[in-house]
């Protein structure tokens, strides 16, 4: 029953933002309060609470891959889908608040008794050959031993049952029809195979093809929302880089020694290796890498492993990735070649507080000195330091900056402020940048010089297209005075592809996903040829050769099954499609970039 507790413990973390309490102090000049990371619909999202799903489902990764460490993008991804977890709970709560929808305590008692939620019943000892055996769980329900185990999985039920309620009253609407059901089968299942003629406008020659300048004038003035440019900015940097000092790697080196040491006075390698190896793919292995060839390590290594004896600690040995304490622990020749079993204690060079410290105090007395001149003179200060200064590209705020990279805290910042604006000095990953707004270009319809080429290609594919069409219409109109398909093909040289069997919404091997195509195909009689046909990539002949009708038998058969199929998937999308209107009505703001890089 410890073991129940705790998976209703994670479980219910989901619920908590339905009682997150307002809390926050407002910060001066700013309209973020203090501790608040988000609001949705009036209610105050603590960053304390974000942070307490974040890092479940943080660990909850690293758990699923293994690995001790996860890449910025993957954690980014996660904050992401925490956040849309989090509007999605407290928009439900408010719509569960609105129509006063409540679980009687009844309702309650018989779910719990009859109807458990499935977490409980995928559990193994609720189960019999795999199956949730309600034997079991009454017995467990019944010993009151377990009364406070069962408590939280009430409290669970009450919160979810008012979700279901409402997740029912949207639902009861969905309805499906026997002509629905009729029309689903046969779009799946009706069939056609057929051959085609392909007039790929890539593969028109562009002799004689001319774009003239009123063609492009033309176009550009009838599509002037397709060359709309949001407003983009540029920033100048300093970039204080946070590398490990000379003191921070002598560090480094001692902690290696001081392992080594320890290794040759008689400590255990595999517990060392699991205490301090930041290796995260072989700490918790003793640090084993297995039997490995010349070629499959850094050359240091290498040389290392392959010159130490059977049982001989080496090191500490650099590399691009730090320091390595060695242990061979067998040879083996295989195929010719020698194999080494090893496994490595890995330190890797890391800035220290104390160098990040200094880093810092160094900016923030650049950014004193700047701010002091109202940042007339960020580049003399700053070539005054001995301090380089990049300038990025004009860039859009998408969160993304040109040499610096994600940094969405640096690119809102620099949109909301005006030119010449001096920042603070700020992280981004290990390093801290200082910047000022150097140029400003508000939104705009990009000139025609600027897109002149674009155009000008746009226009050249458009007439390829025509061409292509073109030589078409050449082919159909021989079959349509009596030439045989196959013979019209030959004697243009064009190749004749076959589809295979397919259905009106499927993928058509060598054409896709086109309308245009499939529905021509369905609607043509085994033998006939269509006209020419203008598909997404190009034009078609297309040659019906063979159909699957629809069998009414075999719909009979099949019918409630796919009329389940097909109620599960109207269910979704009405769900999807309210739960969608609810969400664009909701006031939602964001200030995440407040607190995360």
């Amino acid at each position: 029953m410890k073991h129940i507790l705790w998976i209703v413990a994670v479980a219910f973390i989901a619920t908590i933002v339905f009682s997150w309490g307002m809390g926050g102090f407002r910060n001066k000049g700013s309209e973020v309060e203090s501790g608040i990371v988000g609001i949705i619909n009036g209610q105050k999202i603590q960053y304390q609470q974000f942070l307490m799903l974040l890092t479940q489902d943080i660990e909850t990764a690293k758990a699923q891959s293994g690995s001790e460490e996860l890449s910025e993008y993957r954690i980014r991804s996660i904050r992401d889908q925490v956040w849309q977890k989090i509007i999605r709970d407290v928009l439900l709560a408010k719509e569960i608040e609105r129509l006063n929808i409540r679980a009687s305590a009844e309702e309650v008692v018989f779910h719990l008794r009859y109807n458990p939620p499935d977490f409980i019943r995928s559990e193994e000892q609720f189960q019999t050959e795999g199956e949730f055996d309600m034997s079991k769980y009454q017995q467990a329900l019944s010993d009151p031993r377990n009364y406070d185990a069962w408590i939280p999985v009430e409290n669970m039920l009450r919160n979810m049952l008012p979700i279901q309620k409402l997740q029912q009253r949207v639902l009861a609407t969905v309805r499906v029809t026997d002509s629905e059901v009729r029309e689903a089968y046969r779009l799946e299942n009706e069939k056609v195979n057929a051959k085609y003629l392909f007039f790929d406008p890539n593969s028109v020659s562009l002799e004689n093809i001319e774009i003239t300048d009123s063609e492009i004038q033309t176009h550009y003035e009838n599509h002037q929302e397709d060359y709309k440019e949001p407003e983009k900015r540029k920033i100048q940097y300093i970039l204080f880089e946070g590398k490990p000092s000379k003191e921070d790697s002598t560090q480094t080196l001692n902690d290696a020694q001081d392992i080594l040491e320890q290794i040759q006075n008689g400590a255990d390698f595999e517990e060392l290796a699991e205490e301090y190896s930041e290796d995260t793919g072989t700490a918790s292995k003793g640090g084993d890498l297995g039997f490995f060839g010349r070629g499959a390590m850094l050359k240091p290594f290498e040389e290392a492993a392959f010159s130490a004896k059977v049982r001989e600690v080496v090191g500490p040995v650099k590399t691009q990735f730090g320091l390595h304490i060695i242990q061979v622990l067998a040879r083996k020749i295989e195929r010719g070649e020698t194999q080494v079993h090893a496994r490595h204690i890995l330190l890797k060079y890391k800035t220290s507080p104390e160098t990040f410290d200094a880093l810092n105090e160094k900016a923030q007395y650049l950014y004193e000195e700047i701010t002091s001149t109202k940042g007339k003179y960020f580049a003399e200060l700053a070539e005054e330091e001995g301090l380089s200064i990049e300038e990025t590209p004009l860039f859009q705020n998408s969160g993304f900056i040109p040499g610096i990279g994600m940094a969405s805290h640096i690119s809102r910042y620099t949109f909301q402020e005006k030119i010449g604006w001096v920042s603070q000095p700020m992280t981004s990953g290990e390093n801290i940048i200082l910047f000022r707004i150097s140029d400003i270009q508000k939104s705009r319809i990009k000139p025609l010089e600027e897109v002149k080429t674009t155009i000008q290609r746009i226009l050249t594919t458009e007439k390829q297209k025509d061409r292509a069409g073109e030589l078409c219409r050449q082919v159909w109109e021989k079959i349509d005075k009596g030439v045989d398909f196959e013979e019209s093909a030959s004697e243009d040289s064009l190749e004749i592809v076959e589809t295979g069997l397919f259905s009106l919404q499927s993928f058509v091997t060598g054409v896709g996903r086109d309308a245009s195509f499939a529905g021509t195909a369905f609607r043509l009689r085994i033998g006939e040829v269509s006209q020419p046909v203008e598909g997404d990539r190009g034009y078609y002949l297309i040659k019906t050769i063979d159909r699957v009708e629809f069998d009414e038998k075999v719909f009979e058969a099949a019918k409630e099954s796919q009329k389940e199929t097909l109620f599960q998937k109207k269910q979704q999308m009405a769900y999807t499609a309210w739960f969608n209107s609810l969400r664009e009505k909701a006031d939602i703001k964001d200030y995440r970039d407040y607190y995360f890089n």
